[in-house]
């Protein structure tokens, strides 16, 4: 049996193989035949494409193969975007940062670099500071204490690599690792600004109730 998360209903269900194929490989490295094959989830019936450069061949050629095939061993098209749950953001900012999450595990580097300068400057706007550009908008944000030096900092690096795909900087594209930190860097601001001052008024809130 093989399970996926299913890029259409985002429910973890079991894939029913419609057909299957083995295939000699010419992508990057791989050498020796893949396995590919279309399947339909059983929760919503929607097709996706399974492929497994290592696969087992047991049972009937290919369905057999593929239903005995580790559910690691395949990558699913399309790809389910994934993205962590910022509950104490407002809802327009969460969405953007959960947007650049969810481009960034598609492999979408440029989109996550964009989306992330775009919850920066967000979230200046949502601290009453409009005026000026965002590296005014930031360095507002510090002047006014909405966020630590260190962040202000960690700010302008999501700036600057915002501002090369903003204005079509693009010949030397960002690697996965960039990506990686400047989504750490924007949770950072997110969780100063807004997640970290609403754990705090929870816990003052459930500590004056437990004294009264």
């Amino acid at each position: 049996m093989t399970a996926a998360l299913c890029a259409f209903c985002e429910k973890y269900s079991h894939m029913t193989p419609r057909w299957a194929s083995a295939f000699q490989s010419r992508s990057g490295s791989d050498s020796g035949k893949s396995l590919q094959a279309v399947a339909t989830c059983d929760n919503c019936g929607h097709a996706s494409l399974a492929l497994a450069h290592s696969y087992a061949q047991v049972g009937n050629p290919y369905e057999g193969y593929f239903d005995n095939t580790p559910d690691e061993n395949f990558e699913w098209f399309p790809r389910v975007g994934s993205s962590p749950e910022f509950p104490d953001v407002p809802e327009h900012i969460a969405g953007a940062a959960r947007e650049a999450h969810s481009s960034f595990s598609i492999n979408a580097f440029m989109a996550a670099i964009l989306m992330a300068r775009t919850v920066v400057e967000a979230t200046a706007k949502a601290k009453g500071i409009t005026a000026g550009n965002l590296l005014s908008k930031i360095d507002a944000m510090a002047g006014q204490n909405v966020i630590r030096e260190d962040t202000r900092v960690a700010a302008h690096e999501i700036r600057h690599l915002g501002n090369d795909m903003a204005h079509g900087d693009i010949a030397d594209l960002p690697v996965a690792e960039d990506v990686a930190d400047v989504l750490s860097l924007m949770d950072e601001v997110l969780n100063e600004v807004f997640q970290g001052p609403a754990k705090t008024a929870r816990l003052r809130a459930r500590r004056s109730s437990g004294a009264a």
